[in-house]
């Protein structure tokens, strides 16, 4: 029986809303390759509508919904959001390993990681209502108060549909959240270029970072990057080996290879390389590769046909003068 996603629209201002061009994004299972459903392709209208929803959230009720609601209440809204990641965790981690191709138990661990997060910055947000602060001085009172930045724009790779359900049923008040899913350049772009949108935080690519950071600095406005990195692994002489090949292993395929701090440099120490390597090819021969589904999985598929392609481009026959170097 074929496995599908929910059917959902996009998330403005506390409600379900169909893309203004009422176009659609196919979802493949990257594991067998079926059409598995769809997401609605928003545009630089949607994000038009979201832009403003998230700024009527800002002043609501003269801001007592969120950004003047009191540090205990935002505090009840991320745990309870928490509690209800937890109650959907085999759910969530089935349509995250349907989506991406991640072993099932990587994406269990995932949700359960989300849920942790939201329960730290609860704890967080009970610590910023306003402080007064002792001085040296009798002359001078100080207020410590932290205040909102504003809209913020998030562009993230995220499985993030089901997650507004989530918070919609957590009673989070509209706007606070909204959710426009879409290609780069048609929801993206305007997104990260919007004049009322106060910061922009992105993951993913350097280069589609550059244009972000770019796009963003037009507005003269603060940007948090998480972008693709390119992580060594240093063995040395003197390390245990078969732990050095364990966690090897772990930075080269945890997420099938597919996160920016994979380990993509292997550097070891000549004593030891014949060794070292010997060991890593029989413990790579031993990984299980199949169905993210399967029980035991360590290894599902690359998440889409585009970078497979581009895979296989950095995966050429090497000239065998250049020592196991590949050329990209």
């Amino acid at each position: 029986m074929s496995v599908t996603i929910p059917h959902r629209q996009l998330f403005i201002d506390g409600e379900w809303r169909e893309p203004l061009h009422q176009k659609r994004i196919p979802v493949i299972n990257p594991a067998t390759e079926d059409n598995i459903g769809d997401i609605p392709a928003g545009t630089a209208e949607d994000v038009e509508l979201a832009v403003a929803a998230a700024r009527r959230a800002l002043t609501r009720n003269r801001g007592r919904d969120w950004p003047r609601a009191s540090a205990s209440l935002r505090a009840k809204y991320l745990r309870a959001i928490a509690d209800k990641v937890m109650e959907r965790k085999s759910e969530l981690a089935m349509l995250e390993a349907l989506d991406c191709g991640k072993p099932l138990e990587e994406a269990a661990g995932d949700v359960g990681a989300v849920a942790g997060c939201f329960k730290y910055y609860a704890d967080l947000a009970e610590a910023l209502d306003e402080k007064q602060t002792t001085l040296s001085t009798h002359t001078f009172k100080s207020h410590v108060v932290k205040e909102p930045i504003g809209v913020v724009g998030l562009i993230t790779p995220c499985t993030c549909l089901e997650f507004a359900e989530i918070c919609k049923e957590a009673g989070l008040p509209p706007g606070v959240l909204n959710i426009v899913t879409g290609f780069g350049t048609e929801a993206g772009a305007p997104l990260a270029s919007h004049p009322h949108v106060d910061k922009v935080v992105f993951t993913g690519s350097t280069e589609t970072g550059r244009k972000v950071m770019t796009a963003a600095a037009e507005g003269v406005k603060p940007v948090s990057m998480e972008l693709g990195g390119k992580s060594p692994i240093l063995v040395f002489e003197d390390v245990d080996i078969d732990k050095a090949v364990e966690w090897t292993l772990y930075g080269c395929f945890f997420t099938n290879g597919q996160i920016c701090s994979a380990t993509s440099r292997l550097l070891v120490h000549d004593t030891i390389t014949k060794e070292f390597v010997e060991k890593l090819v029989i413990r790579a021969n031993s990984i299980k590769i199949s169905d993210p589904l399967e029980e035991s999985c360590r290894l599902g598929p690359i998440v889409s046909e585009n970078q497979l392609c581009k895979a296989k481009l950095l995966d050429a026959s090497p000239d065998p003068s250049d020592e196991g170097k590949l050329r990209t």
